[in-house]
């Protein structure tokens, strides 16, 4: 594997220091360098069982583990390549009474969701209902709290401005929740790494155990950790080597609880350390790295980086003022059209914003105009309705406690609604064991054998995770056809989950693995994407994408930054590696579009947007002109004969 000199002395790293940071600028080639630096270890004879490499996502683990098994075949073997939870639920598989998890259902936000909601609709009065935190609230502020290690009682009275009656509510529900995941053997994603770090906190032979199983633990995007990952590499460092890759100007998951100073502030953080950086970027032309790198030197923090173009120079960016936002969405109809008659490919184009929302009109113009388009946002084919359905079956077949899998299961049957489904559960996860429960099952719903059946068929193949599905694939089609529109095209995503699930041996390990990495319906269905198609993503959602032609609509005050951060400094310059991240996308050409909502007036001629429009904070206040190729465009295609008409001197007519 060919490594440039930077990415080179990162991956041959052998300094006396235990702990390196690279700082992987965008584009710089951060995946090539772990994987280098795997093969160097793996070469200087340290057994792959030593080495952890630790990811965000699945499928990164997978496109590591696949490039170094061509690379070193073999010697590759019992590397753990996953994710945190991953790695952490593995450990505590292995040995799970130490871990109190002998028996656990592994639940997603939705069930989350769905609990909290329980609990909170009978800890509060109807008339506190409309004011008081919403479930999905409730369990951003559970869920923040717990990866950020702060105690829900400290959190809500530092960082929220709920009242002492409503903070003692919540830590009220937030008890009853802790106590009902346990009744029912509950993990949600932040006990599994909660848990983790706990109990290796409090038992030092455990924790010395660990440490000694690995030599090497290598993570990607370490910028997106958050303190309790932190909190357990800290725990298994020592004598076990970090090699951290990660971009301190990429971090943009603050609001998930990601802590940007675990890669600014590494070197303070984790002493005998030592930091490299790669700025040689593989992707954008200098023209286009020139604008980002001037984004950041603005900024009071220290990021010292300044990517230079392997490619050389090319076209300067585009910076393009509207009248109206309604000129500014036809114009990416009318450009993305004109350039595709002349010969580029729809895919060429990737439009980048900063919220869902922000793209509606773009895609009505996009539809009116017949331009194939995909909206990326992160929707995942787990969370679609009738998979869930499915998966409420799998589920109540392996924990007859699970009482929100009952609860969805049952509730698809004819005949079965709220009342009867709730006194059927009651039954149920009172039994003493798993055949009382069973009997009870049978004896209740004697009136239609198959809801029963159906449990029964499925737990007989737990250990056959592709015979299950279809066995539950089996009774449940006749009802899901009856609920779902476009039933013959939603099917095939559960023909899909048995080809998935043919690698497990179990069922429960195959719902772990997708319960903890859910997969995206665009994953699935890459055979029926039509591929010459334009892109539209939000930016949280474009970590790792690139295109040739990259858009940023709306680029005005109050969107970069958004709104919400101004008043907070930290918020604010999370907002700049928003926009820092989305201009670095760009391969080849960058346009950068602006125009405010029609009932507001902020074009100022040929300067551009005026920065001022009541708000303290515009990236693109001071941006100079020699950086972008700027032009207003007035098409005036908004307008009537009656604007016309108005602005005539009447006078003339006597």
């Amino acid at each position: 594997m060919e490594l440039n000199p930077q990415q080179k002395k990162a991956a041959e790293y052998t300094s006396p220091r235990d702990h390196l940071l690279v700082l992987a600028g965008a584009g710089t080639g951060k995946t090539r360098t772990i994987i280098g630096r795997t093969i160097f270890l793996l070469k200087n004879n340290v057994p792959g069982k030593r080495i952890v490499l630790l990811t965000f996502t699945r499928r990164a683990a997978a496109e590591m583990t696949h490039r170094l098994e061509l690379e070193m075949g073999d010697l590759a073997k019992g590397i753990f390549a996953g994710t945190f939870h991953r790695f952490c639920l593995d450990i505590m598989k292995t040995i799970p009474k130490t871990f109190g998890i002998e028996s656990f259902t592994v639940i997603d936000r939705d069930d989350q969701s769905g609990l909290m909601g329980l609990l909170r609709g009978t800890a509060i009065k109807k008339t506190e209902k409309k004011h008081f935190p919403k479930s999905k609230e409730l369990l951003d502020l559970y869920s923040y709290a717990r990866n950020t290690c702060l105690v829900p009682h400290d959190y809500l009275i530092k960082f929220t401005e709920y009242n002492d009656e409503v903070i003692s509510t919540i830590l009220r529900i937030f008890e009853a929740y802790e106590d009902r995941k346990k009744v029912r053997n509950y993990i949600d994603f932040d006990d599994i790494l909660y848990i983790f770090l706990d109990i290796i906190s409090k038992n030092p032979a455990l924790q010395k155990k660990l440490q000694g199983l690995f030599s090497h633990i290598l993570v990607d995007e370490m910028q997106d950790t958050n303190p309790l990952q932190w909190g357990i590499l800290e725990k298994l460092a020592n004598p076990a080597k970090l090699f951290c890759v990660g971009d301190d100007a990429q971090s943009i998951y603050g609001f998930r609880g990601a802590d940007f100073r675990n890669v600014h502030s590494f070197s303070e953080r984790m002493p005998n350390s030592e930091n490299i950086q790669l700025e040689q970027n593989y992707r954008s032309t200098q023209e286009i790295l020139d604008l980002a790198n001037w984004l950041l030197k603005l900024s009071p923090l220290a990021y010292n980086r300044n990517l230079t173009a392997i490619r050389g120079p090319g076209l300067k960016p585009n910076l393009i003022d509207f009248q109206n936002v309604f000129e500014e969405a036809k114009w990416y109809g009318d450009e993305i059209l004109r350039r595709h008659e002349e010969g580029s490919k729809y895919s060429d184009f990737m439009i980048l914003v900063r919220t869902a929302y922000l793209a509606r009109r773009i895609e009505a113009v996009f539809v009116e105009m017949k331009i194939p388009y995909q909206f990326i946002g992160g929707t995942a084919l787990l969370q679609s309705a009738h998979v869930r359905d499915l998966f409420s079956l799998l589920r109540a077949a392996i924990n007859y406690k699970d009482e929100l899998a009952w609860m969805r299961y049952l509730k698809l049957w004819p005949k079965v609604g709220d009342v009867t489904s709730s006194k059927a559960i009651e039954i149920i996860i009172q039994a003493r064991d798993e055949k009382e429960s069973h009997e009870s099952l049978r004896n209740f719903f004697k009136w239609e054998p198959k809801i029963p059946l159906a449990v029964e068929e499925v737990r007989q193949h737990i250990r056959n995770p592709k015979k299950a599905i279809a066995a539950a694939t089996n009774f449940l089609d006749p009802l899901l056809s009856n609920k779902y529109d476009h039933w013959p095209s939603r099917s095939k995503d559960l023909e899909m989950l048995q080809r998935l699930s043919e690698r497990f041996s179990r069922l429960a390990e195959f719902l772990e693995t997708y319960t903890l990495d859910p997969i995206y319906n665009k994953e699935v269905h890459e055979s029926d994407i039509v591929e010459d198609i334009v892109t539209i993503i939000t930016i949280h959602s474009a970590k790792g994408t690139e295109a040739p032609i990259c858009m940023i609509p709306q680029a005005i005050p109050g969107v970069y930054p958004h709104q919400r951060s101004i008043g907070n400094d930290d918020e604010i310059e999370e907002e700049r590696r928003v926009l820092y991240v989305a201009l670095t996308r760009a391969q080849n050409e960058l346009f950068i579009t602006r125009a405010e909502q029609p009932s507001k007036t902020i074009l100022m001629g040929g300067s551009g947007i005026n920065s001022t429009s009541g708000h303290e904070t515009y990236f693109l206040t001071d941006l100079p002109k020699e950086l972008t190729d700027f032009q207003f465009v007035d098409t005036g295609g908004n307008s009537s004969f009656l604007d016309d008409l108005a602005g005539f001197d009447e006078d003339l007519l006597f």
